[in-house]
């Protein structure tokens, strides 16, 4: 790990045209490592970011992004369209694609199977839909990822502390220097092969905590076909992100 002394500055806002007259925003970071100005998207907070060695290349990095407008515009209309956990939605499970069904109750959510499955999920009052929905979610990611974690974690002889599930919008897994793995809520939408693969993933961190040769020969052990997952994630995973983001 490597440590800077040097304080690091917050990240500003400014805002692009574009050439058909759309104001497009743009983060503007400090990257002390970074070696030149650049742009690029993140597809899990779907914006654009420009990025500068120093604070006094800042100015530079926002030119170099209003110059770079039209590529920036294309690449945000690329990532997949936003949809919102709502009623008459239709959000994936396991991989598998469910309508999204209010009722007036309290009861546990529920999936009706059939050719077009549905996720009904009661609730005292509409506005609660969501809150217990992502509960539902979570719940759910959390009951796959501790049977697959405890797996992979006898295979590798090691013992993870503690499993969270929560909201992991820049990565999705980690695993702390004490023991603790972190994993995002979303991996229980993709088909469960992409869960399985991170559970190998974060357990595999628990003997290396790096992603060196070593630490991929620890995810094969415990998942021989672990290509499978990171390539749908590399592939898919934006996929996962527009899923609760409309825009």
């Amino acid at each position: 790990m490597r440590f800077d002394s040097r304080p690091k500055a917050e990240p500003t806002q400014t805002e692009i045209e574009t050439i058909d007259g759309r104001r497009v925003p743009v983060k503007l970071i400090v990257n002390p490592r970074a070696r030149h100005v650049s742009v690029r998207i993140d597809p899990t907070r779907r914006e654009a970011i420009a990025t500068a060695p120093s604070q006094r290349h800042l100015k530079r990095a926002a030119q170099f992004a209003a110059e770079r407008a039209g590529w920036i515009a294309q690449e945000l209309s690329r990532l997949p369209q936003g949809v919102s956990l709502t009623p008459g939605s239709y959000v994936p499970l396991r991989g598998v694609a469910h309508l999204l069904v209010y009722e007036h109750g309290r009861a546990p959510p529920r999936i009706e199977g059939g050719d077009a499955p549905r996720l009904v999920v009661p609730a005292p009052d509409a506005a609660l839909f969501e809150s217990r929905l992502l509960r539902f979610f979570k719940d759910q990611a959390r009951e796959d990822l501790i049977d697959r974690v405890a797996v992979h974690a006898v295979a590798l002889g090691v013992k993870p502390v503690r499993i969270q599930v929560k909201e992991l919008r820049s990565r999705w897994g980690s695993c702390s220097v004490d023991g603790v793995l972190s994993f995002s809520w979303r991996l229980i939408l993709a088909p469960p092969f992409v869960l399985d693969y991170l559970a190998a993933h974060e357990v595999a961190h628990l003997r290396e905590m790096n992603h060196s040769r070593r630490f991929w020969a620890h995810v094969k052990r415990c998942l021989p076909d672990y290509e499978r997952g990171r390539a749908w994630l590399h592939e898919r995973g934006s996929e996962l992100h527009a899923i609760g983001m409309v825009r």
